[in-house]
């Protein structure tokens, strides 16, 4: 029974990645994709590389006990960036709408796509929730549903999330505030 599960699971990726193929082999230029994603940017990770002799013990890094963290939502295309939203707390499938669809989404495909747009999103629950899929039909944002599941590799904002993650880590930041307004000067 699980071997059965697990070979229908895999022959499902297999037909999602058979369509992405499709798409490149077709030379779709994806001019109307609206590439987007969340991510979390967290000060302080501790990613600190350390040199010390071999029987030296390791200094200690002190360590906050409450970091600087944010979240962040963008997208991006041939045609420009949206809005970057930065957030707060838990994403929830209501919030989601309401914010991200609704406030941010929506303008920008409305303002840069008037002739047609594909809208990609990773298979979070709350982007999948019957919330979010009767506001995308009710607004007519054509969600391409082809996306393999947990494959972040092909997802062209996952660059950006890198970079700005690299940038600011160069950065000097002490406060929420500094942390936002360096994010938004990076993604302008």
């Amino acid at each position: 029974m699980i071997c059965y599960y697990r070979d229908r699971r895999n022959l499902e990726e297999t037909v999602h990645n058979a369509r992405i193929i499709e798409l490149v082999l077709d030379n779709d230029n994806f001019n109307d994709i609206v590439f987007t994603d969340e991510c979390t940017v967290q000060l302080h990770d501790n990613k600190v590389v350390v040199y010390r002799l071999r029987n030296e013990s390791a200094t200690p890094i002190p360590q906050p006990k409450h970091p600087l963290k944010v979240h962040v939502w963008g997208g991006i295309s041939r045609r420009g960036a949206t809005r970057l939203l930065i957030f707060d707390g838990i994403l929830k499938s209501d919030f989601f709408v309401e914010n991200i669809l609704e406030k941010t989404l929506l303008p920008f495909i409305k303002s840069v796509y008037p002739d047609g747009h594909r809208f990609q999103q990773d298979n979070d629950p709350k982007h999948r929730s019957k919330l979010a899929k009767s506001f995308m039909i009710d607004n007519d944002i054509k969600w391409w549903d082809c996306w393999p599941s947990e494959s972040p590799d092909i997802n062209p904002i996952e660059i950006v999330w890198n970079m700005l993650k690299r940038r600011l880590a160069k950065k000097t930041i002490k406060t929420t505030d500094d942390l936002q307004t360096a994010l938004q000067f990076f993604y302008q």
